[in-house]
């Protein structure tokens, strides 16, 4: 449940799912189901149920106290004189305890369990990391999938200006060598237009492994990739950096170190052992009880070294912190600015550029037919229009593989679901 609520959360920050690009078919993917997949499917996340399992057998194990130890001594026998033979042989049957003192079991198990909750922190990050990528391989896909139709766009554009050059050259009024320079702007036009489809079917592929699928279940992927919004304010977007999972295991791990100062300085106390049993006499046949304290001296000296090592560590991890969250508060400030010079740019595109190159292109093509312009000059106005429409694909794509960025460094959706 989780898993999904993160899910959901990340989805209206990311490419919006809006209308279909590609027509409607039924195995057209939406980001949803690809983030779905992806938590119900990636072997990565799949290993991380295992090590939670395993986490949970270590709090388990941490909590046991030291078994019991049986023991069997034999004495004086097989030596010289009397001892010869087993006549006095002296046999002690004892079991054995150790007695911790200090609460070091139940430290021991504080800790287990704080380390399973640096581990969660862990798979948190892991999980939004693995989810970001993804998203990331979506916009990835719709993006390749506007190329091939730019590409195939600049392909009928060029087989129509091969046909009026070759028109035009039938009737005198071009010379032939423009036919051949039309001829080799259709050939780049072609190559492009395949090598677009080859980075789509890759682009798909890569999208597809991570759910595990080596052959693409699906037919494109649908998102209305020019949909964007400006961005929120920078100081609202800081003020939920402390979401991101690098600094909420921070907080996890100062509790840990403060546990493990704890387990070290009970160190001090000594476990006592104690062991009990029954003495047999082999000459007299008789038995007696034995019993024995054990108290180990030197373990103030011992612990010392532990103690001033977790204190230490203690001490350490509120700088750590403070760096890692100078680093993302320095990171998000540069993807802030970035996200908003894309919207910019894709304003710009839609509302001068590319119009303005359309109408130049039109101008181009009715004063080539008529003579007034040479196939350079077309060629120079089509390569304006087209290279417009690319940079404001990659604008569109950019702002999306920010926002995404975004919601990764802020720690989109985490901060709302239960502990596990």
């Amino acid at each position: 449940m989780r898993q999904l609520v993160f899910c959901l959360l990340l989805l209206p920050a990311t490419a919006a799912i809006a209308s279909d690009v590609n027509g409607d078919d039924d195995r057209s993917l939406l980001l949803e189901q690809a983030i779905i997949n992806v938590l119900e499917n990636n072997p990565t996340l799949k290993a991380s149920g295992y090590e939670s399992r395993a986490a949970a057998a270590r709090i388990r194990n941490a909590g046991l106290t030291p078994a019991l130890r049986a023991s069997i001594d034999f004495e004086n026998f097989g030596g010289s004189g009397v001892l010869d033979g087993t006549d006095v042989l002296e046999s002690t049957l004892s079991l054995s305890k150790v007695l911790e003192l200090g609460g070091k079991a139940r430290l021991r198990t504080d800790v287990a369990r704080k380390e399973a909750l640096v581990l969660g922190n862990e798979q948190d990050a892991e999980r939004l990391d693995i989810l970001a990528e993804t998203a990331k391989r979506f916009v990835q896909v719709v993006s390749d999938q506007h190329r091939v139709a730019i590409a195939e766009k600049a392909l009928a554009l060029t087989q129509h200006t091969r046909d009026v050059v070759s028109q035009r050259v039938r009737a005198g009024k071009s010379a032939s060598a423009e036919l051949r320079r039309a001829k080799i702007t259709l050939a780049r036009a072609e190559l492009k237009f395949h090598h677009a489809q080859h980075a789509l079917e890759t682009s798909r592929l890569k999208l597809a492994t991570m759910w595990g699928e080596t052959r693409p279940g699906f037919s494109s992927a649908k998102a209305d990739l020019y949909a964007i919004a400006r961005p929120e304010p920078f100081d609202s977007l800081v003020e939920r950096l402390d979401n991101n999972p690098d600094l909420v295991r921070f907080a996890t791990e100062k509790r840990l170190t403060e546990t493990r100062t704890q387990l070290a300085r009970s160190r001090n106390k000594a476990n006592i052992e104690i062991t009990g049993g029954v003495r047999h006499f082999n000459f007299t046949d008789d038995t007696g009880l034995v019993v024995s304290l054990g108290i180990p001296f030197g373990n103030r000296s011992r612990a010392a070294p532990k103690i001033e090592e977790a204190e230490l560590l203690d001490l350490r991890n509120p700088y750590d912190r403070e760096q890692r969250r100078l680093e993302l508060y320095s990171t998000l400030f540069e993807v802030h600015r970035e996200i908003t010079h894309e919207v910019d740019a894709v304003t710009a595109f839609y509302d001068s550029i590319i119009p303005l190159a359309e109408e130049a292109l039109r101008d181009h093509e009715k004063g080539y037919a008529a003579g007034r312009y040479s196939l350079l000059e077309l060629n120079v106005a089509q390569r304006t229009l087209l290279d417009s429409q690319l940079e404001l694909l990659s604008a569109a794509a950019n702002y999306h593989r920010y926002r995404i960025e975004i919601d990764r460094l802020t720690g989109a959706g985490l901060s709302t679901g239960a502990n596990p």
